[in-house]
């Protein structure tokens, strides 16, 4: 197989790029054909995936979500190449929802033997995620993040962060719109969801999968700091949904959120701006992804 192996070095406490060399030489010892990039700098991996993956079989994304997002950005038509995450970051949350591994003979296993899903895919104005996008509170930690972020990233490291978003404010009340008004909600925070996993800790859209053909949406009624635990307790314990006021939806097409304030939003776990109207739609079976079987 012609492998391509792409990846952030500093993830994992900066030995990412030691996990890629060794994973390299792992499959050229068994004689695959390996070709190796290593991220040198913010969006590297998106502005050079396209080239590199061609004429490749298989595409290993070692990193963390950030990694994955900025490579799925990248890609022009991933169908031909189908997407392995290594996962090295601090929620991995592709992986805690399909089980995939962290040893180099395992991953090396999946490689070979492993089967491949077609994903869903979801575009926010344009941006794709693969995991979840955010709007409200969570953003905002993510906001705060990106203005004091410096290396590799860690549970503590959004500490402040977390601090900070709370001392912001709450954010304006979110109308969320799903399949053009078939479900109609409004919150203080918006999740918008394609896997399970949520911050590495819980399940918010416990419902949700990515080859489920649909986007899961979870609509939180308040962002005071009791509401934010009670919301991660029942996530991590029960069902977010015991909570009352709690919306659950399912958007098959797309998803509206308005505000009378820019929305901040986050995907896969970095900040993406702010946004006077955010539209949210799906890709069904976008990214074939590799997966044990």
């Amino acid at each position: 197989m012609n492998i391509l192996l792409i990846g952030n070095p500093i993830s994992s406490g900066g030995h990412a790029g030691e996990r890629i060399q060794a994973l390299s030489k792992h499959l050229a010892g068994r004689g695959h054909q390996v070709k190796t990039y290593l991220t040198r700098f913010a969006m590297d991996g998106k502005n050079n995936i396209a080239s590199l993956s061609q004429k490749m079989d298989c595409t290993v994304v070692v990193g963390g979500d950030g990694t994955l997002n900025e490579i799925i950005n990248g890609i022009s038509d991933a169908s031909h190449c189908p997407v392995l995450h290594f996962p090295t970051g601090n929620a991995n949350l592709l992986a805690k929802d399909l089980k995939l591994p962290q040893q180099i003979e395992a991953i090396v296993r999946l490689i070979e033997e492993g089967k491949t899903i077609k994903a869903d895919m979801g575009t926010m104005n344009g941006h794709r995620f693969l995991m979840v996008c955010g709007m409200g509170f969570d953003a905002r930690v993510t906001e705060e993040l990106k203005k004091i972020r410096t290396g590799k990233v860690s549970s503590f490291t959004y500490v402040l962060p977390f601090i900070r978003a709370l001392k912001t404010g709450g954010s304006s009340s979110l109308e969320v719109d799903v399949d053009g008004g078939i479900f109609k909600a409004e919150g203080k925070a918006v999740l918008v969801c394609n896997v399970r996993s949520y911050g590495g800790i819980c399940e918010m859209a416990y419902q949700a999968g990515v080859d489920t053909g649909v986007l899961d949406v979870v609509v939180l009624p308040r962002e005071n700091i009791l509401s934010i635990l009670s919301y991660l307790f029942y996530a991590k314990f029960s069902r977010i949904t015991q909570i009352k006021d709690v919306v659950y939806l399912k958007a098959k097409e797309h998803v509206i959120i308005r505000s009378k304030n820019p929305i901040p939003v986050e995907l896969d776990g970095d900040f993406c701006g702010r946004h006077p109207e955010v539209r949210i739609g799906i890709q069904r079976g976008a990214i074939p992804l590799i997966a044990p079987s």
